[in-house]
């Protein structure tokens, strides 16, 4: 069974966990992976971070969040696509994994939601190098809508 863990004490996990992690059990029945949420203090996050992802760990940056203006919904999806990578077994960055991951937000009826999200990463200019590749992640959500 998927065992979600807050150690964040950021509402918008709580909010997550308490809305999804019942969804995530079901989808999941015979996983015992234990993942843990935590806070990104700014000044831990040299990188400017969003979302970032070790092991079966999953931190969040409440300011880069805020910077790329992110609803709790599209909070939400962000989660979602990196509970995907863990659940999915979709650890290295690759187009076919990116994918995978954003199947699991899809899955959770949290589709619309990570596409706004990418458009938000794509029109901030952050991660100008693979506009390509986000511009095929809307394609592929659109598709599975």
């Amino acid at each position: 069974m998927v065992n979600l863990i807050d150690k964040s004490s950021l509402p918008v996990v709580a909010s997550f966990i308490r809305l999804y992690g019942p969804t995530l059990r079901e989808f999941f029945p015979d996983s015992d992976a234990n993942i843990s949420f935590h806070n990104l203090p700014e000044s831990e996050n040299q990188f400017r971070d969003i979302l970032v992802r070790l092991g079966k760990k999953i931190f969040i940056s409440p300011e880069e969040v805020g910077r790329l203006g992110l609803s709790n919904p599209e909070i939400f999806a962000a989660l979602a696509h990196e509970l995907g990578h863990i659940l999915y077994n979709a650890d290295a960055f690759a187009p076919d994994n990116e994918q995978r991951a954003d199947t699991l937000a899809a899955r959770l009826g949290l589709g619309s939601q990570m596409i706004a999200v990418i458009e938000k990463i794509i029109a901030s200019r952050r991660f100008r190098h693979l506009t390509s590749e986000l511009v095929r992640r809307i394609q592929f959500l659109q598709l599975v809508g």
